[in-house]
């Protein structure tokens, strides 16, 4: 650990109190001196966003143009590339802005890895997003007049006549962080060697590329041309499983040092050893890089000098300077923190504090503001359907599979609970309401006519679990398994996981137990870490899990819906060799998620998924809790901040704006702190791939 660090962490509460000082000391004015439109919303076509083209001069902040006449970095046009990305001003709120100032956040799940393609979180809550980079993004697709998936490091593409192959092409010259050429050699090992490897836990799997049986193979063609060939004609939901998490592309050059294909002296534990938390600074190719990181206190990020974005005044981006995440327990100090002034961003994704943050927004002095949208935040509670994944032959283990496999099972659970006493009591406020599963009600693809309603019914509840052969055979309350089973008497005990970031989770959580309870099921509430928790979950070592649902979009994430991989839905996942016995609705949900792949009707398409809708709800595949407006609370100070941004819908608030075209005047900025560690070349030497 270095020793500036170590000062950090010994300064924590001191830094914290002056930025609490700063924010007091700032006169915050909302008023916008450039703002064009009040929505955003589908207003712009692909061409009125960015483009790829070169410009006739660059300007750079004046931190990076100090280091380039220091001769610690290269000329800014040797960093960027040929046809850098330019962000269109149209869809600037208060249109070109200046360097400077920080952005000041929170996050609850501490940073495992930097080797985010091994499944391995950097603490989400917008980190992930910040140093992972994509051939696509989904994020901007909310602006467009037709939606559709936005190039990012593939500039464009086009289908061969009949379909099957699809020749991208990649932005030429682009860097990494450490100053290392950007290739189509990044793409084929991330592709090869991490997400199609069967060893290694990517977030997305061989099974997301796969049709008909066949895997689709990736052709390099030259250093900054790839080609897809693929068994199906039109894999139009290929595009979604190009963007974040499913193909966050990892630097070749760093990963390929540790990764058995490549070294033999590596094994597949060394590769996902490599570049811990404390490996800083890593390789990115994201607006800032981290360089500073105290778990469970803080962790820095400052910009990318190779960062191969533009505004259309040759400014190279990110605008802002620095990033300050402080380190949390619990999501809810995201929004502590915003009303307390010493963060600048909240999702208002915690319903129990809803009402506190907008009590506070009503403030005149407050330095934020919030919106809510749509119903488009779900909670739900889900048993672990699988009969091959996390049972290491324990044959009580198999019998409780079995018995969460039983729709009547999954009926009782369903109508012990009262989803609206759970909702008004546990989540008071207009924003919160019950909600039976599937796709939240804010979803285009919703449609209540083929939701299937199990309301709270404890009788029926009772009958059910009395017909599947469970009675209080001791008098102790809690229902007893029949004799013949593997439990043979026992209390019928099941543990529920939540994780700790998610306070509105636990808070549900805790709330079902005793309705459970009056019913003879004896949960038992396991609150842990968010790593943790996800681990437990990818093993299939767990009985049920809450937690929250973002996606109101189910044809850009049909894996959080059903079996479109083997690795999903996350409570169904396949075993080690990829078996796995779907239920005949499993299979069918499966069938028209297949169909979906290649359908190019958008009308047929939402038929599907209307009738998946009702696969999923009257077969209970996971049991609803109840559903919340998301909402989104940022600092005034911003500038560029679109009114109507959501900060969910395809992907996260960070690709929506994005991140890189947000900045502060300079009578409103707080001062950086850590320009020294802007990363250069030196500091990028003698690190463990080399």
């Amino acid at each position: 650990m270095s020793s500036k660090l170590k000062t950090v962490g010994r300064k924590k509460n001191k830094l914290i109190l002056v930025l609490t000082v700063l924010t007091c000391a700032l006169l915050v004015s909302s008023a916008a001196v450039f703002a064009k439109y009040d929505t955003y919303a589908g207003r712009f076509t692909l061409e009125e966003i960015a483009e790829y083209k070169p410009l006739p001069k660059y300007n750079e902040s004046p931190d990076l143009a100090a280091l380039v006449a220091e001769g610690k970095l290269p000329p800014i046009e040797e960093r960027l590339p040929e046809n850098p990305r330019v962000v269109k001003t149209d869809v600037m709120h208060d249109g070109i802005g200046v360097y400077g100032g920080v952005w000041r956040d929170t996050f609850a799940v501490p940073v495992e890895s930097w080797n985010w393609g091994a499944g391995f979180t950097q603490g989400w809550f917008g980190i992930n997003e910040i140093v992972q980079e994509t051939l696509i993004e989904v994020g901007p697709m909310w602006l467009m007049k037709e939606p559709d998936p936005v190039p990012n490091l593939a500039t464009h593409w086009e289908w061969s006549e009949e379909g099957r192959t699809l020749t991208m092409h990649l932005i030429r010259g682009a860097k990494w962080s450490d100053g290392h050429p950007f290739t189509a050699d990044d793409v084929v090992f991330t592709y090869e060697h991490y997400i199609c490897d069967p060893n290694v836990p990517s977030w997305a799997s061989a099974s997301n590329w796969t049709y008909d049986g066949e895997l689709t193979r990736l052709e390099k063609v030259d250093d900054y041309t790839i080609r897809w060939h693929f068994p199906v004609s039109y894999p139009i939901d290929c595009f979604y499983s190009m963007d974040y998490l499913d193909f966050s592309v990892v630097p070749k050059h760093v990963y390929s040092k540790f990764h058995p294909a490549f070294n033999p002296e590596m094994t597949y534990d060394d590769l996902l050893a490599a570049t811990p938390p404390h490996d800083l600074p890593p390789v990115t190719m994201g607006p800032w890089v981290p360089v500073l990181y105290e778990p469970g206190q803080l962790l820095i990020m400052v910009r990318n000098p190779y960062y191969w974005q533009v505004d259309e005044a040759g400014n190279q981006l990110p605008y802002i300077d620095e990033v300050w995440f402080t380190e949390a327990q619990s999501g809810e100090a995201r929004t502590l923190n915003l009303i307390a002034g010493t963060g600048d961003r909240d999702h208002i994704e915690n319903p129990q504090i809803f009402s506190v943050i907008r009590q506070a927004s009503l403030d005149p002095n407050a330095h934020f503001t919030i919106q809510f949208g749509s119903y488009g935040i779900g909670y739900h509670l889900m048993m672990n359907l699988s009969l091959n994944k996390g049972i290491d032959g324990d044959e009580k283990e198999l019998e409780l599979r079995h018995l969460f496999r039983d729709l009547r099972f999954r009926q009782a659970v369903a109508h012990a609970l009262d989803r609206d006493a759970l909702a008004d009591l546990a989540f008071p406020g207009p924003l919160t309401r019950a909600w039976e599963g599937g796709y939240p009600t804010g979803s285009s693809y919703y449609d209540e006519s083929v939701v299937r309603r199990h309301g709270y019914d404890p009788e029926k509840s009772a009958e059910l679990l009395a017909e599947l052969g469970f009675k209080d055979t001791d008098g102790n309350g809690i229902l007893n398994w029949p004799q013949d089973s593997a439990h043979a008497g026992a209390d019928l005990i099941i543990e529920l996981i939540a994780p700790e970031d998610q306070a509105a989770s636990v808070e549900a959580a805790e709330f079902i137990q005793p309705m459970l309870r009056s019913v003879g099921i004896d949960l038992r509430v396991r609150i842990m870490t968010g790593p943790v928790v996800t681990n437990r979950v990818d093993s299939g070592h767990f009985h049920f899990h809450i937690a929250r649902l973002d996606s109101t979009t189910p044809f850009i994430h049909m894996s959080l819906f059903g079996p479109i991989t083997d690795n999903s839905p996350s409570w169904h996942q396949a075993g080690p060799e990829g078996e796995r016995f779907l239920m005949p609705f499993e299979e069918r949900i499966r069938e028209l998620m297949m169909e979906a792949r290649t359908e190019l009707d958008a009308g047929r398409r939402a038929d599907i998924f209307v009738e998946i809708l009702r696969l999923y709800t009257e077969n209970i595949y996971s049991v609803g809790l109840y559903e919340a407006q998301r909402g989104l609370g940022i600092a005034k100070r911003f500038r560029n901040v679109q009114p109507d941004v959501p900060a969910y819908l395809y992907d996260w608030l960070d690709k929506n704006i994005p991140l890189q075209i947000v900045w502060v005047p300079e009578e409103l900025q707080y001062q950086p702190k850590f320009k020294e560690y802007i990363p250069t070349a030196e500091s990028y030497q003698n690190r463990s791939w080399q």
